[in-house]
């Protein structure tokens, strides 16, 4: 059975001051270590958060920039060709009056050219004429 005496006195007293050595050499410097451990941890994490946010920021900012940028070379891409259409336009009806002028002058250079021709051959027409009815009386 259990003895009750003063050997238990002791040991309660012995275990009490072991408990307050403790206390003061190991448990509270331990728990001031862990204290000061969440501090960091907390400040880390609200920084890991401040970063995240920021990251998240700029990405949104770069995204927007980005859609901006497609959209200004969509609409540069667009003035390009609309004025390459124009140029294009401008290049075809100047092509088409240089051929309609070319053309116009070849016809009135072949207009005149044969009425040379004409000409000159209604002024042979007597000689030829001349020169077949001899032809026929003499043959």
């Amino acid at each position: 059975m259990l003895d009750l005496n003063i050997t238990l006195l002791f040991q309660l007293a012995n275990f009490l001051i072991a408990i307050f050595v403790l206390n003061i050499l190991l448990i509270r410097p331990i728990r001031d270590i862990i204290r000061k451990r969440r501090a960091v941890m907390d400040d880390l994490r609200g920084e890991a958060a401040s970063f995240e946010e920021d990251a998240t920021q700029r990405m949104a900012d770069y995204e927007a920039a980005l859609t901006q940028a497609r959209r200004d070379a969509s609409a540069t891409c667009e003035q390009g060709r609309a004025a390459g259409t124009e140029e294009q336009q401008q290049l075809l009806g100047v092509a088409q009056k240089k051929a309609q002028d070319i053309l116009a002058q070849t016809r009135r250079e072949l207009e005149a050219e044969a009425q040379e021709t004409l000409t000159a051959l209604r002024g042979q027409v007597p000689a030829l004429s001349a020169e077949v009815a001899e032809k026929v009386l003499r043959g």
